[in-house]
């Protein structure tokens, strides 16, 4: 079992960074592209690519209905919509049979894959800035866990979540 924590980067070309005992082992950095939507390239700290994220904005009049898919080699494209329906907003989670268990937008849920939970995640806040900590319990998703997990970074953001702090 590993334990990533998941901080935004202080670091000008990295959108955030990926650490294992405060050493980084992966980071996402933003690549250029249209001003509705948001590309960006999930590396290791060999500068290998393992994937991309893509974030397209979508309105419904005043309500911003953000899109995020996640596509990482040897996986299906994962994606996390907010969509409006009955005038209620809600998200949809599609692709590699991933879920939550918990309370979405809280500051502890699992993440399972089908029926096998695969990781924990512990999250905090601290200066307008979310901190994940995951407990990587199926080793052999790593790389699946790091990706959805740094897609939930955007959706707490875009939500701005307000967590307890504990002190």
């Amino acid at each position: 079992m590993r334990e990533l924590t998941f901080v935004k980067s202080a670091e000008e070309d990295k959108v955030c960074q990926v650490l294992e005992n405060k050493k980084e082992v992966y980071f996402l950095s933003e690549v250029l592209t249209l001003p509705t939507r948001k590309r960006y390239r999930l590396c290791n700290t060999d500068g290998q690519e393992l994937g991309e994220i893509k974030r397209k904005r979508y309105s419904m009049g005043y309500i911003d209905l953000p899109r995020l898919f996640l596509k990482l080699r040897a996986y299906n494209e994962i994606s996390i919509v907010k969509d409006m329906k009955n005038f209620r907003t809600s998200y949809e989670i599609k692709g590699e049979s991933l879920a939550l268990t918990g309370t979405f937008l809280g500051d502890s849920f699992a993440i399972i894959k089908g029926v096998e939970k695969i990781a924990t995640v512990q999250v905090g806040k601290e200066k307008e800035a979310y901190t994940f900590t995951v407990q990587v319990l199926k080793e052999n998703f790593e790389t699946l866990i790091v990706g959805f997990v740094t897609l939930l970074i955007f959706v707490y953001d875009h939500e701005n979540v307000k967590l307890e702090q504990s002190e």
